[in-house]
């Protein structure tokens, strides 16, 4: 079978491009899903996570830039690869600054896509084991420990910050419950299920210590890490 590299969501237009890209990342290891335009890229986004956005510039309505703005107010760790058919450099500026990582020029190599596709997500999970902040929220994983604003830390299990960090990662994205069962058991049970309540009815005691961050609880689908960005300093 052939490895998944990751997930990837492709915001574009251009069915027939369109169509070739998911073909060809699949065949390289990729889960693709394709949406043709902005506003529904956002609702994919809401109830899904992904590890890299591949985003058209010249989208109907919202246009690529719109929408990476938007997208980024939800989580400003998404790794975000613009396409285009000319690259000025008032545009490379502009969605760099928006938080894009990185461009490809259309028209373009697949496989030399598919390695900076690889690269991104390499980079990514090695993100995803460093010390980070969310919040008033900083994650040390040298210590196990979760320390809050006001100066409390809380020691936790080795999987209990799993979850920790694999919530922090995508906030303010609806995680699906066997999501999260995969990613930190690699299995989807009733058991571990219950295990799954069990831990995030802690975290949800810890972040009463939280000026900015809170769990929520999605009927039926997951779980949602609000942090309120807008009061963040």
């Amino acid at each position: 079978m052939t490895p998944k590299y990751g997930q990837i969501l492709l915001i574009e237009d251009d069915l027939d491009l369109a169509a070739m890209l998911v073909e060809y990342l699949s065949d390289f290891g990729f889960t693709v899903s394709h949406v043709g335009s902005a506003e529904e890229g956002i609702s994919y986004y809401k109830i899904n996570s992904y590890d890299v956005l591949i985003v058209d510039i010249q989208l109907p309505h919202w246009d690529g830039f719109q929408f990476v703005e938007y997208i980024s107010q939800l989580n400003k760790n998404q790794f975000v690869l613009f396409l285009t058919a000319r690259l000025s450099k008032i545009d490379r500026l502009k969605g760099l600054r928006l938080g894009g990582n990185d461009y490809i020029t259309k028209p373009f190599d697949v496989e030399e896509l598919s390695l900076k596709l690889q690269n991104y997500i390499v980079k990514q999970r090695a993100d995803y084991q460093r010390q980070f902040n969310i919040g008033d929220i900083k994650l040390n994983r040298n210590l196990l420990a979760i320390e809050f604003g006001d100066k409390s830390r809380q020691v936790v299990s080795p999987r209990e910050f799993e979850l920790w960090t694999f919530l922090a990662n995508k906030p303010n994205v609806v995680l699906k419950r066997e999501e999260i069962l995969l990613a930190l058991w690699g299995e989807n049970d009733y058991f571990l299920g219950r295990s799954l309540d069990v831990f995030i009815c802690k975290i949800r005691k810890m972040l009463k210590r939280s000026r900015y961050v809170a769990i929520k609880t999605v009927y039926k689908v997951g779980f949602i890490l609000e942090v309120n960005i807008n009061n963040c300093h």
